[in-house]
């Protein structure tokens, strides 16, 4: 339950103060390869907030493991996940959807035509 309360509170901050946040943190964000931005709200020892920013035809450099997270579309979108099995799953993104993921290793790609923005909650 205390979790649930965690992720309801970082969830209602990133949604609805995510602007001053944002404006707060912009000299964190981090460039990655390929022209994608991670800025990082919160990042301790039970959590890490952030938003990920995916030009159009920008794929993630490698395979990364994902915690147990939430996921909040800032954006529409469509992308692709590429599993280490092979497997590929086409995943559309509503702005304003919010999204339970399971811990999964996969590579991200945006084949949308727009940016796409993702907050997320990172439980550790």
């Amino acid at each position: 339950m205390k979790r649930l309360a965690v992720i309801s509170a970082s969830l209602l901050m990133l949604g609805f103060g995510g602007k001053a946040a944002f404006a707060q943190e912009e000299a964190k964000a981090d460039k990655a390869a390929g022209g994608r931005t991670v800025t990082v709200f919160v990042d301790n020892d039970r959590v890490k907030a952030y938003e990920g920013r995916f030009s159009p035809g920008e794929k993630s450099p490698q395979m990364s493991k994902r915690p147990d997270r939430v996921e909040f579309a800032m954006t529409d979108s469509q992308m692709r996940h590429y599993y280490l099995d092979g497997k590929v799953e086409d995943v559309m993104w509503k702005a304003g959807e919010v999204k339970w993921s399971e811990r999964a290793t996969y590579q991200q790609e945006n084949i949308g035509t727009t940016e796409f923005r993702i907050r997320v909650v990172q439980l550790k």
